[in-house]
């Protein structure tokens, strides 16, 4: 199931080996195939100090396992909710194995590094990302087996809680000075910007598509502003990250909107709790209506959603 997935997009930069002068346990952010193996085996004890659950993620390494290859795909007049809506739908393949009509579907492809849920084995393509992103894909994904809500309660807090668990872990094992450590907290600020973005632009398009399905705008129309509007959000996109994206369309769109929907307000909470980690955990911990099948019931999911929304408002105070 499509629920297990997730992972997010990161951008990949060079690493360079910067060590921090007061951490002695501190080397060097080049790590060979072994030590990142055993890296695995300290970021696990470290998610026990900070109280999360044990899994069975990463336990093995899978050199037959490149990676995860899906794809989704929307109608090119609608815009779905999150990877939630059945109108977001998915396959596994590639741009080369699939035949998805694009005259009718935006379609996303998605190489995935690993899945939660599933006993994931660290990947060759895991092993091989960059540091920054190996840590912070553990630490995400792990975070999936600690609640059980709406992919888009579960992924933004998987955000949150997988940069700001990284930060900590990489500044005592690497340094505050570390390469790695700065290019994780860049990415976290560059996020939060950039979830601003695309929730303005779902809200757009989203009218766009409302009044083309009311018949106020032929397709024709429609489908000219929609792509105006691409080409504005590919711009503002830009001012954050200094580069673009390639697959720009409804279904990342809506994909994108599974983790930046709620990132914000995740945020707030961490914030609010004097960015203590193991208080925002317990607030997490205790989002309502956990457990169930969310499958094929966005409005459902919406409502949850809403709820867990108001809930987290309610702790940020």
């Amino acid at each position: 199931m499509i629920k297990l997935l997730l992972i997010v997009l990161s951008w990949l930069f060079a690493l360079a080996v910067v060590v921090s002068a007061c951490k002695p346990a501190a080397t060097s952010t080049s790590l060979s195939e072994n030590e990142r193996l055993e890296l695995v085996k300290e970021i696990k004890t470290f998610q026990k100090k900070l109280g999360f659950d044990p899994t069975e993620n990463f336990a093995s390494y899978s050199d037959k396992k490149e990676a995860y290859d899906y794809y989704f795909y929307a109608p090119v007049a609608d815009l779905p909710y999150s990877l939630d809506d059945p109108a977001l739908k998915y396959g596994e393949g590639t741009a080369q194995t699939s035949s998805i009509d694009t005259r009718k579907y935006d379609v996303f492809y998605y190489s995935i590094p690993a899945l939660a849920g599933i006993s994931t084995p660290i990947t060759k393509s895991l092993l091989e990302s960059p540091l920054h992103r190996f840590i912070f894909i553990i630490f995400h994904e792990d975070w999936h087996e600690q609640i059980k809500s709406p992919l888009g309660i579960e992924e933004a807090s998987g955000e949150i809680m997988g940069y700001v668990s990284s930060l900590l872990f990489t500044e005592e094992r690497f340094g505050r000075d570390s390469e790695v450590y700065a290019t994780l907290e860049r990415e976290l600020t560059n996020k939060l910007k950039e979830s601003r973005v695309f929730q303005s632009y779902y809200e757009r398009l989203s009218a766009l598509y409302a009044d083309y399905r009311e018949g106020k705008m032929p397709e024709a129309e429609t489908l000219s502003r929609k792509s105006q509007l691409i080409r504005s959000l590919d711009d503002d996109i830009y001012e954050v990250w200094g580069k673009r994206r390639n697959q720009l369309n409804n279904a990342f769109i809506s994909f994108q909107m599974t983790y930046y929907r709620h990132l914000n307000l995740m945020h707030d909470v961490f914030s609010a709790s004097n960015s203590d980690i193991m208080a925002t955990i317990k607030v997490l911990r205790g989002i309502p209506e956990q457990g169930g099948s969310f499958d094929n019931d966005i409005e459902r999911v919406k409502g949850i959603e809403g709820r867990v929304a108001e809930y987290l408002r309610n702790n940020r105070a």
